[in-house]
């Protein structure tokens, strides 16, 4: 029913759960987890928050031999490059990382929870709970959905004066139009954010 007496008009801004797209300042990390899908798969997710409680989510999974990776030594270039990427996180919040060396994934994201999180942890009791802040690049990725950017140097602490991160050409600013498929909107008639994979992870999976 439609009736001119009921009508209504939402005056109230929009705001975003997500953390905006581009370099974002004083973020701090909110939780790292170590969990499975469904299926079994073991997956890494670690979950930034800015001043606002907008998130954005950085999930990792373990490399397999596929179309684009078909050799051994493949396989260990993208494990090489992925623990790279994990390193950042561990020394922008925990200062440096100690040494490991480890032989399946499972093992590597459960020292990666443990390490960040006990020395979080000691570090807010330390600064009477004060997180560390962090500047993060926070991208979408194909589907539209936003992420933590995978590129070059994507954290930092906020007590880096002169920044390393960088945007570069190939990181998607703006959302991109996935054919085919009906973006979401609220009856009100305003877009609403991409979901992402903040809970399970199981939009980005590999397959």
């Amino acid at each position: 029913m439609y009736s001119t007496k009921t009508s209504t008009t939402n005056n109230q801004e929009f705001n975003s759960s997500y953390m905006p797209v581009g370099i974002n300042e004083n973020v701090t990390l909110k939780e790292v987890n170590v969990s499975k899908t469904t299926n079994g798969r073991d997956f890494l997710e670690i979950i930034f928050e800015n001043e606002l409680g907008q998130t954005a989510t950085m999930t990792e999974w373990k490399n397999e031999k596929n179309t684009w990776i078909k050799t051994d030594e493949e396989l260990q270039n993208r494990d090489n490059q992925q623990f790279g990427r994990i390193l950042q996180v561990i020394d922008a919040v925990c200062g440096e990382h100690p040494d490991f060396e480890g032989n399946s994934f499972a093992e590597m994201i459960q020292w990666v929870a443990q390490t960040i999180m006990t020395n979080k942890t000691v570090l807010d009791n330390a600064f009477a709970k004060t997180p560390t802040k962090l500047r993060l690049k926070v991208v979408y990725d194909k589907k539209g959905y936003t992420k933590v950017s995978s590129l070059g140097v994507f954290i930092e602490p906020m007590t880096v004066k002169e920044s390393q991160i960088k945007l570069w050409k190939n990181d998607l600013l703006e959302r991109p139009i996935v054919a085919d498929v009906e973006p979401a909107t609220d009856p009100l008639g305003v877009t609403a954010a991409p979901v992402t994979e903040t809970s399970t992870g199981a939009d980005d999976l590999p397959f």
